[in-house]
């Protein structure tokens, strides 16, 4: 997750000198943003099914390596058709991250944790965010190549993931589902050293079971839980990658900051507001529960956003600023970490990267819809009514959260898994 933010950041910072240097219309940028947006669609699903098949480390180290060269390649890029592609490559290994990650954090925490381990992980988001904001802000001071520099510096926080992860044990669900018994035993004693045997033969019980088909998805009860997993994710991802890709550059276009260094930094700034919205939550979440969290979240999202509309009609600063505190805290105590949450939690241990996989493809097309789309409906329509139909979206995943009430706090993955609540 730390990747994904710091890629999202670093590129919505490069693109203040990279659109001067190239001369790049609406059109091209819209293009070139959507590129990662689009290879996170692609692998979100292939990741998933990969998960799901071959295991959940798998993935693990690959998908980094694989981010490492796109971001090589992007610095490297003579013109925008290669950068798009290189682009795209550091989509899909983001996309494959997406149900790995979540997958890994719902099936190695327990039921009265589970909410903490992925706070912690959209966290990590943030501060990849953050970080590559202070690295562009540092940046941007060398000139109209800096962008090259700031894209492929992505390759040291990759290199220090590949190290981190190369001892994770495989899932002790995953391998139970398979019939590994001894493998999963062995998996379990690992991550929990302090247990005795008697304990690990009676989680391992709990976490054998039936092998189901991916088509039950579309099947009842499943077809609620899918909406919710798939609905509120793609809404979040719609406005806040429209909004959080071109946010320096509205600043800059607004008359909002006078130069490319006040804009990143304006920037950091709303991206603490939502880190200490996620940090309010983090002993939350499994108390007060991902249903109430992610209605309020889009809530205070939709306020935000028409704050910011009115703000920029009427030329009122501090509407302005006000509405984008708002919206910021919205995404950090509510989807921005529930929507990830739902994603997995609510389906069986064999389809659960699988789903994860879904999610991450549908709202990766919604983001990358909307990167293509803000730009244009912005020189056609006008700012504040972009933001207006955002907080429509915005309405819409706080509607479906509440129409669709499937609550994993407090609940095993089992339990879950085979009741329903």
């Amino acid at each position: 997750m730390f990747l994904d933010g710091f890629d999202l950041s670093i590129m919505a910072i490069a693109l203040l000198p990279l659109r001067t240097q190239w001369h790049l219309r609406a059109g091209a940028v819209g293009n070139l943003m959507a590129a990662a947006l689009i290879g996170s669609l692609l692998g979100g699903l292939i990741g998933g099914r990969l998960v799901d098949r071959f295991g959940r480390r798998a993935l693990l180290l690959p998908n980094v390596a694989l981010y490492a060269l796109g971001a090589i390649a992007s610095a490297l890029s003579p013109d925008l058709t290669t950068l798009w592609i290189a682009r795209f490559v550091v989509g899909l290994a983001v996309g494959m991250d997406y149900p790995l990650v979540a997958t890994v954090v719902a099936e190695y925490s327990g039921e009265g944790d589970r909410g903490q381990g992925f706070a912690g992980i959209n966290v990590a988001w943030y501060l990849g965010a953050f970080a590559s904001t202070l690295l562009g802000l540092a940046l941007l001071r060398l000139g109209p190549d800096s962008w090259r520099l700031m894209l492929g510096a992505a390759l040291l926080p990759a290199l220090v993931l590949l190290w981190l992860r190369r001892r994770i044990p495989e899932s002790p669900r995953w391998l139970m589902r398979r019939g590994s018994q001894g493998a999963a035993r062995e998996a379990l004693q690992r991550l929990h050293p302090a247990w005795g045997e008697a304990r690990v033969t009676d989680v391992l019980a709990r976490f054998s079971g039936t092998v189901r088909r991916t088509a039950i998805l579309f099947q009842r009860p499943w077809r609620k839980r899918l909406a919710l997993s798939l609905v509120p994710w793609t809404c979040l991802d719609i406005v806040g990658l429209g909004i959080g890709l071109y946010f320096p550059l509205i600043l800059r276009m607004q008359g909002l900051a006078g130069n490319n260094t006040a804009a990143a930094g304006i920037n950091a700034a709303f991206l603490l507001v939502s880190t200490a919205g996620i940090l309010f939550i983090y002993r939350r979440l499994d108390r007060w529960g991902r249903i109430p969290l992610q209605t309020a979240g889009f809530g205070l999202m939709v306020v935000g956003l028409l704050l910011f509309a009115f703000g920029i009609a009427t030329h009122e600063v501090v509407s302005v600023y006000a509405g984008s505190a708002v919206y910021s805290l919205g995404t950090g105590i509510g989807p921005g970490v529930t929507a990830m949450a739902l994603s997995v939690e609510i389906f069986p241990t064999e389809l659960r990267a699988s789903a994860g996989g879904l999610a991450t493809a549908v709202s990766r097309l919604g983001a990358a819809f909307s990167a293509i789309i803000f730009p244009r409906l912005e020189a056609a329509w006008g700012l504040p009514i972009v933001l207006v139909l955002m907080a429509g979206v915005s309405l819409i995943g706080a509607g479906v959260t509440r129409g669709c009430p499937v609550e994993p706090a407090g609940h095993t993955l089992e339990a879950l898994e085979n009741h329903g609540h």
